[in-house]
């Protein structure tokens, strides 16, 4: 396919994406840009943006990136030419040029597995892009895992047991649908030329139970990290009232006597269930604002798990695993004691205790990471720091 066909598929587009073009940018802006690289961009990318500076879609929160925001980003970090992104950078497509030839390039994507080539097309890009968007069939995730599959073989179940474990806990306790888990067993179905059969059983399951028949089929073993991850399935639901808090405290009450949470964990959804079970409805009509907030709070421990990094789980939970210690520290420490009756010289020794305690935990996460996935290093640096803060912030107001 030619730039110019990938025009007209633009120019013609009337798809559910809600597709809005730029106007053409200015031969000017591509000069500057040019300047600014130090190198040629390639012709098909000219042509691109002579017809439309960038276009973006309400569908997907997606966006080709105007020439204007790319010269941006390249001198602001470090010469990195980022030409699409989704939900304000939440992803980045990025362009790579041969600066010695400007039509030898290739647009690629990092992600949890590193650096994914996807093409070395922009017209092919646009085309896959507006097939299926970011996340449906024929679209850029799709396309991703087509090449992950082809580099790295095909998923077979084993792989993903923990997963699988997920979609099963999740099944039965109503936080995850059965059409959740065929779509994703379709999705392996369609970017993987040989998918497992497995697979195709969960495809054409009939029922709850027969799905269920299925996933029980290899053996898949409970552990605490599954309902961690539905607890972040439950977070994410409650945000965009999915379900309700009274669904999210009926699944807590399932929960709660499962083994292998931490005694943070466990206090804490004692309390929680403690608070709901107790109140009579009126209470609870008058209260549901700081009972939600509870809830809440708690769950948005879980924020960092998702289904879709669950190469990440081990790293996620070593983290979060060190947070609730650190918590629990901090429920430990003597409130009996008046603030009053502790000597000034005191203070300092236990803000350093808790500081020397969270550089441990820094460390110790760091170099789990490094060992697991050191492509996370960065996503782990990020996550530490902001728990830092957090946690900083009130120790210094003791």
């Amino acid at each position: 396919m030619s730039i110019n066909e990938a025009i007209d598929l633009l120019k013609a587009y009337n798809g559910p994406l809600e597709l809005t073009l730029h106007d053409g940018a200015s031969e000017d802006l591509i000069k500057k840009i040019e300047d600014i690289c130090g190198f040629s961009l390639p012709d098909d990318f000219k042509t691109f943006y002579r017809f439309s500076n960038g276009f973006e879609t309400v569908e997907d929160i997606f966006n080709m990136i105007t020439l204007d925001e790319v010269a941006e980003r390249y001198e602001k970090y470090d010469k990195r030419l980022d030409i699409a992104e989704y939900m304000i950078y939440c992803d980045i497509w990025e362009l790579e040029v041969n600066p010695q030839d400007a039509s030898d390039y290739t647009i690629f994507n990092i992600g949890a597995e590193g650096k994914i080539i996807l093409t070395k097309s922009l017209a092919e890009f646009i085309a896959r892009f507006l097939k299926g968007g970011v996340f449906e069939i024929g679209g850029l995730y799709a396309w991703h895992d087509e090449i992950k599959a082809k580099l790295n073989g095909n998923t077979k179940p084993g792989q993903i047991k923990r997963l699988l474990g997920v979609f099963r806990e999740g099944l039965k306790l109503g936080v995850i649908s059965r059409k959740e888990i065929i779509d994703r067993a379709d999705w392996i179905i369609a970017t993987e030329e040989e998918p497992d059969y497995f697979f195709i059983e969960i495809s054409l399951s009939h029922d709850e139970k027969e799905l269920l028949g299925v996933l029980n089929s290899i053996g898949l073993a409970y552990d605490v990290l599954q309902a961690r991850v539905i607890l972040s399935v439950l977070h994410t639901q409650l945000l965009i009232d999915k379900i309700t808090s009274d669904q999210a405290w009926a699944i807590l009450e399932q929960l709660v006597y499962r083994p292998g949470w931490t005694p943070f964990e466990r206090t804490q959804i004692h309390s929680l269930i403690g608070d709901y079970d107790y109140s009579d409805e009126k209470t609870r009509e008058r209260n549901q604002k700081e009972f939600n907030k509870h809830l809440s709070d708690f769950l948005y421990n879980y924020r960092r798990f998702s289904l879709y990094n669950h190469k990440e789980w081990e790293i996620i939970n070593t983290v979060v695993l060190k947070i609730f210690e650190v918590k629990q520290l901090e429920i430990d420490y003597p409130k009996s004691i008046s603030r009053k009756t502790i000597k000034r010289g005191q203070r300092p020794a236990s803000k350093k205790l808790t500081l020397i305690i969270w550089i441990l935990m820094a460390i110790i996460c760091l170099t789990v990471a490094y060992h697991f996935s050191p492509s996370s290093l960065a996503t782990i640096v990020i996550v530490i720091g902001i728990a830092f803060v957090g946690n900083f912030k009130r120790v210094k107001n003791r």
